[in-house]
């Protein structure tokens, strides 16, 4: 389920860098839209000219966002389908990187990874990966963090195409294909039921389209022929679905008749709040996905189906540290062993230079002792270090989602409340026709890792309706009782 937050989604297209700043939840609503275009004239300037761009772009934005995400170019991205010889969620998410490596023309360390589960099948699971390796990363991530920008996901324009496009229809029984164009190329994406099972970058975007509908016609039925080789959940692909495009009647029967499909079309910003106002302000510019893919990424990242993260990988060494102090005596060893590799290769090497092991033993010496003080004193009580523990809002949003479902209950709002705020760390108000449900979703919510609910929850009946609000604290924080009547 899709919270209402409000989410911007930067994007680096070309020499463009485009801002989108959305309201998320169940159908998302476009805020704002901002370009600005680099400016340079050697290509060794080009990194310095994005910064700049990004920065006039950023300065437009009139709408304070909870989080940023950054949509990356699914053409550098990386996308095998494998099959885990068990089930299981935990036991998966563990064996996708194993699994992936022997598809790897380079070493497993320089992937940022994440997954999703397409369909269990007899004994086995069968997973789309997707990842991009951390040189294409690098350049984007750098330029943001310079603008003071901390983005808390990662996704691919194709995910937030297909998330956006997914918002607007009911999920179909079977296999639905969907073609984006863009610009300079175009991603041909297969759904089963609520998975995104298949995707594919094609070097043909939307002008090629126009010029030669069956150039990229023979593109995709090559595409689709070789997915459908492979694919084990059976079903036929009816149509092709095409966003993108305001094609006429002539084009699209054109392209249809060279695919030998029916072919659907639609244009993604048609049906979005805001999004008519985009188009009558940039006219043919807004055309090819140029701003639903940054739209699509802001939306799939409030806890869509399709709400990959290529920064995972990172955040869980993060987690896996328990706490500042913990992470720092981590970070400390890790020092501490470098040392002594350095110590250990010199003595190796040269053994003639005495003085200078005996430094690398003081040093090392000296660090243990940094350590063990470090771990006996703690950090000093004038350090307040509880924003280091919190979990991302992305998390937090997901985590309300799965525990929460559309079909039970609809959440209007959710508060995050900064430490040492008055208010409770957590709120969640929402509605439900059914007290009983509301009951069961209380129930399962209190079941949750990431944070402590309150037993009082606020309730009140108005009509056939319930509506409520549920306070929770921080797993390690006592619940103070609240008498504040919703």
């Amino acid at each position: 389920m899709a919270f209402g937050a409000k989410v911007a989604a930067v994007e680096f297209a070309g020499d463009e860098v485009r801002v989108v700043v959305a309201k998320t939840g169940r159908r998302p609503e476009l805020l704002e839209a901002h370009a600005a275009t680099a400016v340079y004239e050697t290509p060794e300037g080009r990194s310095e000219a994005l910064g700049r761009a990004l920065d006039e772009a950023l300065g437009l934005v009139r709408t304070r966002p909870s989080a940023f995400v950054f949509c990356a170019d699914t053409s550098r991205a990386t996308v095998r389908t494998l099959i885990v010889p068990f089930r299981g969620a935990g036991r998966v998410a563990k064996a996708v990187p194993f699994e992936i490596e022997s598809h790897l023309p380079f070493p497993l360390e320089e992937l940022m990874l994440d997954h999703r589960v397409v369909a269990e099948i007899g004994g086995e699971t069968e997973v789309l990966a997707v990842g991009m390796r951390r040189t294409h990363l690098d350049g984007p991530l750098g330029l943001l963090e310079a603008a003071g920008v901390a983005p808390e996901a990662v996704n691919l324009d194709v995910c937030g195409l297909t998330a956006l496009w997914r918002a607007k229809r009911r999920p179909a029984k079977g296999l639905e294909a969907v073609l984006h164009l863009r610009e300079n190329g175009a991603c041909l994406a297969v759904m089963h039921q609520r998975a995104l099972a298949f995707f594919r970058y094609l070097p043909m975007g939307g002008p090629a389209l126009c010029a030669n509908p069956a150039r990229v016609a023979r593109e995709v039925q090559n595409t689709l022929r070789s997915f459908m080789a492979q694919w084990r959940g059976g079903g036929e692909i009816a149509e092709l679905n095409l966003t993108g495009a305001d094609l006429t009647p002539e084009e699209v029967e054109a392209f249809s008749q060279a695919l030998s499909l029916p072919v659907v079309p639609s244009v993604l910003l048609d049906g979005v709040r805001g999004g008519a106002v985009i188009r009558r302000r940039d006219g043919d510019g807004a055309r090819f996905n140029r701003w639903e893919a940054a739209l699509g990424v802001a939306h799939a990242a409030s806890g869509t189906d399709f709400s990959f993260d290529l920064l995972q990988t990172e955040r869980s060494w993060e987690r896996s540290a328990g706490g500042l102090v913990a992470h720092l005596l981590f970070s400390a060893c890790i020092g501490l062993v470098l040392v002594f590799g350095w110590f250990f290769y010199y003595y190796e090497t040269s053994a003639r230079n005495a003085s200078m092991t005996e430094e690398m033993r003081a040093r090392i010496e000296l660090l243990k002792g940094e350590i063990d003080t470090m771990s006996k004193a703690g950090l000093g009580p004038d350090v307040d270090v509880t924003s280091f523990g919190d979990p991302p809002v992305i998390d937090l949003l997901t985590e309300i989602g799965k525990r929460m479902p559309e079909k039970k209950v609809t959440v209007t709002e959710v508060k995050i409340s900064p430490p040492g705020a008055q208010s409770p760390w957590l709120s969640i108000s929402g509605e439900t026709p059914n007290a009983a449900d509301f009951n069961a979703v209380f129930e399962d919510l209190k079941k949750s890792a990431m944070f402590k609910v309150a037993d009082d929850a606020n309730i009140k009946l108005q009509g056939a309706k319930t509506f409520f609000r549920v306070r929770a604290v921080r797993p390690h924080e006592e619940v103070v009782s609240n008498e504040e009547k919703p």
